[in-house]
């Protein structure tokens, strides 16, 4: 599964999804979303240079130098370890202010618009952060950029517009604590095979959260993206309130819509018929 899939909003569920911990059913535990919501800040801070080879960081100053000029490098870094710093600040004020309320007092009508539009503000913070990555890319490498911008701004403004209303029903619902105590299900379909990606200049270049192939996204990007959805609404079926599987099929039909999916399954469809 590529990175189109990987920066959806749904990673707000995803770690639940995949844990093993439970929860009491008939209590709302606010810590679940909460920590959820930090690791949705976190993948907002894109790549670490440093999580990175040498060689691999070479080829992005080289490349950042031959399609922006001297100071693209430079630029491009500076900008995004300010975005780092503004995260990892956000994160912080957001732990102190969870443990100031308190779990007992914690009010989701009243916490969750806090909590969107923090996230909101810092994915809005992202968009010049990839515009001083833009020097160092290529055309297709650009839209890329710009269909995942796409996807994770639909996808936070879904849960996160008015005011969380959507995450606020998914919240209340008991959402969160479904899943933790959901037990595992085979899902109906299965994963499409991995496509045999070549990246270009051999390497993922650091600095820029997605991966450089010819066509964003291709036919196998969608396939993985309509199966998640598939599984994901399966999983949540389960639960006793049909919020949230509702709520979390309408999201990944939006971020169908904004990658461009809908069409290219349409048509794949369509040729099929």
């Amino acid at each position: 599964m590529k990175i189109f899939v990987a920066f959806l909003f749904v990673h707000l569920i995803a770690g639940i999804l995949c844990s093993e911990a439970t929860k009491p059913k008939n209590a709302l535990h606010p810590e679940i979303l909460v920590e959820s919501y930090i690791d949705m800040l976190r993948a907002l801070r894109l790549y670490h240079l440093n999580d990175f080879d040498e060689a691999v960081k070479q080829a992005v100053i080289d490349k950042c130098k031959k399609n922006g000029g001297p100071k693209a490098f430079d630029d491009a870094k500076e900008s995004l370890l300010s975005l780092q710093n503004s995260i990892d600040s956000l994160i912080n004020d957001t732990v102190n202010q969870v443990q100031l309320v308190g779990s007992e007092s914690w009010n989701a009508q009243e916490q969750i618009p806090r909590l969107c539009d923090t996230y909101m503000t810092v994915l809005n913070q992202t968009k010049p952060a990839l515009n001083s990555v833009r020097p160092c890319l290529d055309e297709a490498e650009r839209a890329a950029a710009n269909i995942m911008y796409n996807m994770r701004f639909v996808a936070g403004d879904f849960f996160c517009g008015n005011n969380g209303s959507n995450l606020i029903s998914f919240y209340t619902a008991r959402g969160f604590e479904c899943i933790a105590n959901l037990p595992r299900r085979r899902c109906s379909v299965q994963m499409p095979p991995p496509d045999n990606t070549v990246f270009t200049d051999g390497v993922r270049i650091a600095g820029a959260p997605w991966s450089y192939v010819s066509s964003h996204p291709s036919l196998n990007d969608c396939r993985s993206i309509r199966t998640l959805k598939i599984c994901t609404v399966e999983r949540l079926s389960g639960c006793e309130q049909p919020e949230p599987a509702n709520l979390m099929n309408s999201v990944f039909d939006a971020a169908e819509k904004a990658s461009g999916c809908e069409n290219i399954l349409n048509a794949e469809a369509s040729s099929a018929a």
